[in-house]
């Protein structure tokens, strides 16, 4: 049985509107269980020892203990929700998400970042409703700030409402671009560092996220995994950003699995994604 919370202050987004109470508990208790873990993940920044997993991926004993304390305050209000992680063990195959409620969650977006000492990590949390992503929650480590929300409820940075910059009248084009990049997909590269500047912040979480609080113009991913993307797509969607996958849309997750495909997307402003596909030739 679900456990009653307490309300979590700074939820202003739901003063005066009509909120699915399944859904405004179930964010409260993620804000809650995202903002315990910004002690643990500060004080081991640039310090933790890291191994490497099965894929050649780096991982450190925070990505672990975060995984652990944040699916633990999960379990405790939601025993029914499916949890899922990057972190999850590969051993116990894929889950099949037959609940309506399942939770995505990368506990350190940029592990090679964090590992080392460059301050571009993120805690990334993403609620799904019939698997498709409804809130996010991205602590972000260099900027000291939780950015939350989704369609529906705003765009909020902490406390505060937040609205997506505009783009400056006349500013040169940034986009994010993930690296390295499989030599195949070389040409596309190619064809957008002509018009756009671009920037490798390391963590996919960021670069959408960005993108939703329009800090970038768009971005374009060929090795990420909905985990890393899964709260920032919320965020797009409240913004209005285009996000288009280049195979084929991984929403709505019917099945998590940590050995899953990468999902090759493009997102950007809608007044330049024409040009974007132009150059990308996409149709």
């Amino acid at each position: 049985m679900e456990q009653p919370v307490a309300p979590c202050l700074g939820q202003e987004a739901f003063q005066g509107s009509r909120v699915d109470e399944n859904l405004k508990r179930r964010i409260e208790v993620g804000r809650k269980a995202v903002e315990a873990q910004v002690d643990l993940l500060h004080e081991n920044f640039g310090r933790a020892e890291s191994s490497w997993k099965y894929d050649g991926t780096r991982v450190t004993p925070i990505d672990l203990k975060i995984t652990e304390n944040i699916f633990a305050s999960l379990a405790a209000a939601f025993p029914d929700d499916h949890l899922c992680s990057e972190e999850n063990d590969p051993g116990n195959g894929p889950i099949e998400l037959t609940e309506r409620f399942a939770w995505i969650l990368d506990p350190v977006d940029g592990t090679n970042n964090y590992a080392i000492g460059i301050p571009m990590v993120a805690i990334s949390l993403a609620l799904l409703d019939q698997g498709e992503p409804v809130y996010g929650l991205v602590y972000d480590l260099g900027g000291r700030c939780l950015y939350h929300g989704g369609p529906g409820y705003g765009l909020w940075l902490d406390n505060e409402p937040l609205t997506r910059r505009e783009p400056d009248e006349i500013k040169d084009l940034v986009l994010g671009l993930h690296s390295p990049v499989d030599e195949r997909h070389m040409p596309v590269v190619q064809a957008v560092l002509s018009g756009y500047k671009v920037r490798a912040h390391g963590s996919g979480t960021l670069h959408l996220t960005n993108v939703a609080l329009g800090r970038m113009d768009a971005c374009l991913d060929f090795t990420i995994k909905t985990w890393d993307i899964a709260a920032a797509v919320a965020f797009c969607r409240e913004s209005g950003i285009d996000l288009e996958f280049l195979d084929r849309s991984p929403f709505p997750i019917m099945n998590f699995d940590v050995r899953m495909s990468s999902v090759p997307y493009l997102a950007a402003r809608p007044e330049i994604m024409a040009d974007l596909k132009s150059r990308l030739h996409l149709g």
